[in-house]
């Protein structure tokens, strides 16, 4: 079956300069659908490595779109956009720093945010209720968010767990400097509204970076993040 892209716009309360949007995955497409045309051959290769065909569509499915608002954004054919990554490992154009970009994908969606003014980050998560989450509580709460959520009712602890999850992937890979340390190296709960607040002491990589939960499908959550500082000309 073939697939098609068309990402759809989200809203959300940040920058108006950030662009934001949900690309939905069809699990019964092929990798040879006109579709992935626009994939570099590495691109195409790395698709082809996966295990499982359901994460290889995932990964393809949101590099295509990716693809496609790029060159729309820059006047270039999709297929000739250029990618490589930085530093830390994080994704960037590879011949210009006038547009940033971050994506993520989890169970049958793609989060893709851009923006020629900002360093953005986003995440999604499929809220599975399968998953023992708690088995990567050390490695993705503080100690006191973690009591926090011991202190909710049953029912509401697995969502404020992707809650917490989700703002913080957003916002290290808004600059990529703070995977190394963890995500318990930065406290987000308890949750107040859309806007996401560092709690506790914020190191300084984070000290210029802002938050907000978006909305997400049932059955997700996501987030988006993005830097006060402009884009290096």
């Amino acid at each position: 079956m073939s697939a098609t892209l068309e990402p759809v716009p989200l809203q959300h309360e940040g920058p108006p300069d950030v662009s934001l949007w949900r690309v939905d995955v069809s699990f019964d497409a092929s990798l040879d659908a006109p579709a992935f045309r626009s994939l570099s051959d590495e691109e195409r290769n790395r698709a082809q490595r996966f295990r499982r065909h359901e994460d290889a569509l995932r990964f393809a499915t949101t590099r295509a779109a990716l693809r496609e608002l790029l060159a729309q954004r820059s006047g270039a054919d999709a297929r000739a956009v250029r990618l490589s990554v930085d530093e830390n490992g994080r994704p960037r154009l590879a011949a210009s720093s006038a547009l940033d970009f971050n994506v993520s994908h989890a169970g049958a969606c793609g989060l893709i945010a851009i923006s020629a003014a900002r360093r953005v980050g986003v995440d999604i998560e499929q809220c599975v209720s399968t998953f023992d989450w708690r088995s990567i509580i050390a490695l993705t709460l503080d100690p006191d968010e973690a009591a926090w959520i011991e202190r909710l009712a049953p029912s509401q602890q697995m969502a404020a767990f992707y809650d917490a999850w989700t703002a913080k992937e957003a916002l290290v890979k808004t600059t990529g400097a703070g995977i190394a340390r963890g995500l318990q190296h930065l406290t987000v709960l308890p949750r107040e509204g859309r806007c996401v607040t560092l709690r506790k002491a914020i190191p300084d990589d984070m000290r210029t970076i802002a938050a907000q939960w978006i909305a997400a499908p049932e059955g997700y959550a996501a987030c988006v993040a993005w830097s006060s500082t402009p884009l290096a000309s």
